[in-house]
């Protein structure tokens, strides 16, 4: 049995009675039930103000079906009567409640995105999920309760009472709750997604294709197994944390589906709060939003306050407010827009110059405590001063909650500690500290190892191609430590990192990307790699198999994603070059700089994009091209930029990934032919000589930044 607190506040009224009965219920179930249990679980009731925005308990068990628990920490001398579902209160602050009609509801609307699920209903549209109200009165002993008559009642509540509180007395109740239909696995396996968060994840998936061994077909089932959160996702997407909490993740770990739900409870639970969900890339800005109103209505919402609930850019604009704009005019300055700020700072990236203007704010303005809790997604993209601006413009208790890839930024894949953020005390401890828990035990940081988006061959050959581990010229950057590596998900079988030159040997476990296709040899490979003497030789090469993912195997268009690597320029030429290659067999191409900025993927076109837009983004079939560009010094004078970005462009797809390049004599091809075969056996092991520290461009995690929550786990 899982048990999930969502929130914690130990100043609520009735909060005692609540935390009895949350002990003895985990105390009631063993880890052999089949089931989840939620405390305080977020509910959305717009059309009624007087219900409660949170469930206190919901029980969902494969034996017992879904059980809605209202507790409440009357005595029996505050009930003066029961008369239907009111009951009259004197002593208390309420003159009157409706607990079982409120657990009622709550039920009902939790059960009503369950209906969604054909393996729920039967052939009449009855859900086979039970669904029974309680009503928990810890303070209330059967004697009293029966000599008040509360138990003849015509209407007598179903409750649990202070007598029901033994393990064995509470397991009785759940016994005897009408309903006898046992679920089978895959039906609690649905019903535990829905109520999880799953079915917001796939709702946007598109129909079921086709079937058989096309590519749309066996696509079909990652898009049917990516539906279900696993435990620790569906227990981070759901909590409020009392202050600042970092999310640490694999890419493909599902992150920016957490702090969607995270943002959608928070909203749901407190819809007077002011809260603000913010990222790094524009292209994600209608994705995001989707996701957070998915999310929003499977907690029975309709619609959520967008003027309270804000989905931003990082920097933002006139057309589209964002973080730094909002925070800016609060504090009466005029934002400055990209123009301005190279004026003021000079030439910079748009990352530089965000930070300029960031920094110019927290140093010179009193910032507006506006927000109650800001979410950043792809933190690893944003600089401390963003960091800071964010943390000023909170109330307290300060609710800044990040989520990072642990390498998955364009030009470092170390994402900055909290300590370098938000630097130390006067006693040199960090500002911010991250260790241990809050109240009611949500965790201030949080670790997520597995990838369920990118297979486990693909992302194998990520890390180790994107740090050059195995390239004959030495490492580019690395991770140096064991715990490095299994904080990211690996094993290191054989060597030790600090006898560098020496052998190391490091394995993935398939439990750490368990995705829904690994078990299917006829998906694969899912990576390949191929190179050409000429560049019209390898655009024709992709333009056909593009084609045949689109015509021969049923693939929606906009599932399709080619990203050209280079400088800018010559990425976009090589993208229309491709485009026209694919009008040249009826296949229509989405090039993405021609469009809105907020828009990444179109319906009915094969998207094509540079790297920059293309992070953040994903599709399940991806086309890298131009793959000589990573050693070629005329574009760049550095090895770490170019690896991030091959990095990133191979950890887009949700299945397949093809990588094409020009020039066979490219030393960098052979790398990657070696490194290819190895990631696609069975059972991969990649071997590579411990990297010296002291000859990387980079070392990953090298300072505090896995230490930070490494002792928790």
């Amino acid at each position: 049995m899982k048990f999930v607190a969502a929130e914690y506040d130990s100043d609520a009224s009735g909060v005692d009675a609540e935390l009895t009965v949350w002990d003895r219920l985990k105390g009631c179930f063993t880890a052999d039930d089949i089931g989840v249990c939620y405390y305080r679980y977020p509910i959305v009731d717009q059309q009624n103000d007087d219900l409660d925005r949170e469930a206190d308990f919901v029980l969902l068990h494969r034996r017992y079906g879904l059980a809605v628990i209202e507790c409440k920490g009357y005595r029996i001398d505050h009930v003066e009567a029961i008369e239907g579902s009111r009951w009259s209160l004197t002593g208390t602050a309420q003159d009157h409640a409706a607990p079982y009609s409120q657990a009622r509801d709550h039920g009902f609307r939790i059960r009503s995105p369950m209906m969604r699920e054909p393996s729920l209903v039967d052939e009449r549209g009855n859900c086979h999920i039970a669904m029974t109200p309680l009503v928990a009165l810890p303070n209330v002993t059967r004697e009293e309760w029966e000599a008040r008559g509360f138990d003849d009642l015509p209407s007598a509540p179903r409750v649990i009472l202070r007598d029901d509180l033994t393990a064995s007395s509470l397991r009785g109740v759940f016994e005897s709750l009408p309903g006898d239909t046992e679920l089978t696995t895959d039906q609690y396996a649905d019903a535990r997604a829905v109520l999880g968060g799953g079915q917001a994840i796939s709702s946007d998936r598109g129909p079921v294709l086709s079937e058989g061994d096309t590519k749309a077909g066996l696509y079909e089932t990652v898009r049917k197994g990516l539906k279900q959160f696993d435990e620790r996702q569906e227990e981070i997407g759901v909590q409020t944390p009392d202050g600042p909490q970092q999310i640490r993740g694999i890419a493909g770990s599902g992150k920016t589906a957490l702090l969607a739900r995270k943002a959608a409870a928070m909203h749901a639970t407190h819809p007077d709060w002011r809260i603000a969900l913010t990222f790094n890339t524009r292209s994600l800005y209608q994705t995001i939003r989707d996701s957070v109103d998915r999310f929003y209505a499977d907690f029975g919402g309709e619609e959520p306050d967008w003027d309270c609930l804000e989905v931003l850019h990082g920097w933002g604009g006139k057309s589209e407010h964002g973080m730094y704009y909002k925070i800016a005019q609060d504090a009466g300055r005029t934002p400055h827009h990209v123009g301005s700020a190279k004026d003021e700072f000079g030439d910079g990236g748009p990352g530089e110059l965000l930070e300029a203007c960031c920094r110019q704010l927290v140093d010179d303005e009193p910032i507006q405590e506006r927000y109650d809790a800001i979410l950043i997604d792809e933190a690893q993209d944003m600089e401390p001063a963003f960091y800071e601006m964010c943390y000023e413009a909170l109330k307290p208790p300060k609710r800044l909650i990040w989520a990072y890839d642990e390498a998955q930024n364009l030009t470092s894949l170390s994402a900055p500690s909290p300590k370098h953020i938000f630097g130390t005390d006067d006693e040199g401890e960090p500002a911010v500290d991250l260790s241990g828990s809050y109240h009611g035990g949500i965790q201030k940081s949080q670790i997520m190892r597995k990838s369920y988006r990118t297979p486990r061959s693909v992302l194998m050959l990520a890390h180790v191609f994107g740090m050059g581990l195995t390239s004959d010229r030495g490492a580019v950057q690395a991770i140096t430590t064991q715990d490095g590596w299994e904080d990211i998900g690996y094993e290191v079988l054989e060597g030790d990192f600090r006898r560098t030159g020496e052998p190391v040997s490091i394995r993935r476990p398939a439990e750490h990307s368990p995705h829904p296709l690994s078990d299917k040899p006829e998906a694969k490979p899912f990576v390949a790699f191929d190179s050409f003497d000429e560049k019209d030789d390898e655009l024709a090469t992709v333009a056909d198999a593009i084609a045949a993912d689109v015509q021969d195997h049923g693939l929606e268009p906009e599932n399709v994603l080619a990203i050209p690597l280079g400088s800018i320029n010559h990425a976009r030429s090589i993208g229309r070059r491709l485009a026209d290659r694919l009008a040249d067999r009826s296949v229509d191409a989405n090039l993405v700089w021609n469009g809105n900025k907020s828009v990444f993927a179109k319906q009915g076109e094969v998207t094509i994009s540079g790297i920059n837009r293309a992070k953040g983004n994903e599709a399940s079939s991806v086309y890298l091209l131009n793959l000589e560009y990573l050693e070629d010094p005329y574009w760049h004078d550095n090895r770490v930029s170019p690896r991030n970005e091959a990095f990133v462009g191979l950890t887009r797809t949700r299945a397949w990934c093809q990588i094409t390049g020009t020039g066979n004599g490219d030393p960098v091809f052979d790398e990657l032919r070696r490194l290819v075969r190895t990631v696609t056996d069975a059972d991969p092991v990649v071997t590579f000589p411990a990297p010296d520290p002291t000859e990387l461009e980079n070392e990953i995690g090298s300072d505090e930044t896995i230490a930070t929550t490494i002792d928790q786990f």
